[in-house]
């Protein structure tokens, strides 16, 4: 039989043991801590739920993505609060897109030529680069010209403008417009070598007609609708 000494030892290891057990899962015992966690849904309210936990994230926490692995942290009071994603390269590099060449009438072939777009979307702010280089198989369709983008402009009442430049013997300054809410947009030039006055670029519309070896280059910043 076991001594009233050795029952009272067990039970103390006993209430030991489940303090423990308590204590590693309530933060008011255990303090506050930190764990990493896989996105696998992100709201629309600034929160994200990984590792079935829905936390709100830091603002430094921008263009949350389901897969991302990132630091929670949680308070002594239980709160959770989602610090940012652990970093997988430099975090500087840009993002190829290949940004859809169109008319509004009759699309373009591409041909031979080349067709190259390079953004850094940064929270809701977009950094975009296109580069077109005609080629000589390249046709030029009929219509007003668009180039995709590769995130939808924010719908908030503004136009966008950025720099065009064509490139065909001469060089010819331009603008590149994004209107609310575009997925696409437009580049715009002077309407003839000899008119300053911009307009819309037609497969008619511009300073000098397009041809092998004539560049497009665009370069603009815009808000993102997401």
């Amino acid at each position: 039989m076991k001594t009233d000494l050795t029952a009272t030892r067990e039970l103390a290891a006993g209430l030991r043991r489940q303090a423990a057990r308590t204590g590693s899962t309530t933060p008011s015992v255990r303090g506050a801590d930190w764990r990493l966690a896989t996105v696998s849904a992100v709201g629309g309210d600034g929160t994200v739920t990984a590792d079935g936990i829905a936390v709100r994230r830091l603002e430094t926490y921008l263009n949350p993505a389901v897969g991302d692995v990132i630091v929670l942290t949680q308070s002594s009071s239980g709160n959770w609060l989602a610090l940012g994603r652990t970093a997988t390269d430099a975090g500087t590099a840009w993002t190829s897109y290949t940004p859809t060449w169109t008319a509004s009438t009759t699309n373009p072939n591409l041909g031979n030529g080349t067709l190259v777009g390079r953004y850094h979307k940064v929270g809701r702010t977009v950094h975009l680069h296109i580069n077109l280089t005609a080629g000589s198989t390249t046709t030029y369709g009929s219509g007003t010209y668009s180039f995709a983008l590769p995130v939808q402009a924010a719908n908030a009442g503004c136009t966008y403008v950025g720099d065009a430049h064509l490139l065909q013997v001469s060089r010819w300054g331009g603008q590149f417009l994004i209107s609310p809410g575009a997925t696409s947009a437009t580049p715009a030039w002077t309407s003839s070598s000899s008119n300053a006055g911009l307009s819309l670029w037609t497969s008619s519309q511009a300073p000098v007609s397009m041809a092998s070896g004539g560049i497009v280059r665009i370069t603009i910043t815009y808000e993102s609708a997401i």
